[in-house]
């Protein structure tokens, strides 16, 4: 019966899991290949620094609108072997609009140019960018049955 409980249980995570690896964050984007990744768990499997995402995405945001954003942009891309990028979702927890921080500049870019250093299998990096006073700053995010949501070291 334990056993039987077990495999139940085990069952139910893998499902679990493969439904929540799709989209992360809530507002999910279409047109990228989402039919086999995984997300990045314990370790970063897709390399690329902080600092040339943090580059890259902000690179569509006017002056203006970066000087006086506060908050975080929580992003969801998938990074395939081919090193190649498709954002896939995203969440917006800053005090500006979609609109202003031009999330559909932002997608293009990384759909466009975002190419990784190395990947070592097809997933799904989960980046946090945080704009504070005079700082932005990226974490990345891992998910992993053991910690949960965390943060993983670069």
């Amino acid at each position: 019966m334990k056993k039987r409980i077990s495999i139940m249980i085990c069952i139910l995570s893998l499902i679990t899991c493969s439904a929540i690896a799709q989209n992360i964050y809530p507002t999910k984007i279409e047109g990228c290949n989402t039919e086999r990744f995984g997300l990045e768990n314990d370790s970063v499997s897709a390399r690329k620094s902080n600092e040339a995402l943090i580059k890259l995405i902000t690179k569509n945001i006017d002056n203006d609108v970066l000087s006086d954003l506060r908050g975080v942009l929580k992003i969801q891309i998938i990074a395939y072997d081919d090193l190649t990028s498709c954002m896939i979702s995203y969440e917006n927890a800053t005090n500006k609009s979609i609109g202003e921080i031009n999330i559909t500049g932002i997608k293009k870019t990384i759909d466009n140019e975002l190419i990784w250093d190395s990947v070592d299998k097809v997933v799904s990096p989960m980046i946090e960018i945080y704009f504070l006073i005079d700082t932005v700053t990226a974490r990345r995010m891992g998910f992993s049955g053991n910690h949960g949501l965390h943060e993983l070291s670069n």
